[in-house]
């Protein structure tokens, strides 16, 4: 556990001495475990009395944590915020007035792409399949636009390459919209692309692929590509930080919308089964 004091970065030898370097009133928790040990992560720091904490997504890895992750919060007053930057992107922001605007007309149907290969991370533990990866920030994303969802299908986009290989859902909200996600983490290329289909357009844009170059693109219809700086890392941190000091309200994605997106996740590998026994669908 490392921790930054007076500008020194410290080493604690164990989770359960933080107070000795942190005095909890005044710290901000990074917990950057994975979802299959992250309740005990938190119980540990609940106890001690750390009460403002950052996490990163999906918040959880299944119903049962996420259980008890929400008896924590209750129990224990905790301030979670989860790190789904992409909600505090300015092209999020400008997808979100266009469809509130009314416009165009209403939103038909969401589609996000995201392909990213990540061979170097086959086993990476942090992550127990291609599901836990960038879904959650799109999914996170669709919720926010197109409000509460539930599973209509998910699988596997390669069963042959494991579960890290990449995956597929498709959901319907409430309203009637629907939307696909689909991220291949064996491709050759980077792209980070949604599709919004309204009535009377349809809008693409794509969010930054990496921390090279941190610019969003933006075309609406067949009007002219908008090309913008959009760091979106950075934005939420800030906003997490000055919403922790009470200097601004929350940042974007309230925990409810983080919830939604694990029981999603769960419902979607229960539906996609084992990627060795489910032939593979595009989405």
């Amino acid at each position: 556990m490392a921790l930054r004091d007076g500008g020194v970065d410290v080493v604690a030898d164990s989770l359960d001495r933080l107070t000795a370097f942190a005095p909890p009133d005044d710290t901000v928790v990074h917990v950057c475990t994975p979802p299959a040990i992250r309740v005990d992560v938190l119980t540990s720091l609940a106890g001690q009395g750390f009460r403002r904490l950052v996490v990163e997504k999906p918040v959880a890895g299944d119903l049962d944590a996420l259980a008890a992750i929400e008896k924590l919060r209750d129990s224990h007053g905790l301030d979670v915020v989860v790190m789904t930057h992409w909600l505090a992107s300015g092209l999020t922001r400008r997808l979100l007035r266009l469809v509130r605007s009314g416009e165009h007309g209403p939103l038909a149907s969401i589609t996000v792409r995201q392909d990213k290969p990540r061979f170097a991370r086959a086993s990476d533990p942090a992550h127990a399949d291609a599901f836990d990866v960038e879904i959650p920030h799109a999914l996170a994303v669709a919720l926010t636009i197109a409000g509460p969802a539930e599973l209509t299908g998910a699988g596997w986009t390669d069963p042959h390459a494991g579960p890290l290989g990449g995956a597929w859902l498709s959901v319907r909200h409430r309203g009637g919209p629907r939307t696909t996600v689909h991220s291949d983490l064996t491709s050759p290329v980077r792209r980070r692309e949604i599709t919004l289909r309204l009535r009377d357009t349809t809008v693409v844009g794509h969010y930054p692929v990496s921390a090279d170059d941190h610019h969003a693109q933006l075309r609406v219809g067949a009007g002219p590509r908008e090309v913008f700086e959009d760091e979106a890392l950075g934005a939420f941190l800030v906003a997490a930080y000055r919403y922790f000091t009470g200097a601004a309200a929350a940042p974007p994605g309230e925990f409810a919308v983080h919830a939604a997106v694990v029981r999603l996740l769960t419902a979607a590998r229960d539906a996609a089964g084992s990627p060795e026994k489910v032939p593979a669908h595009a989405g």
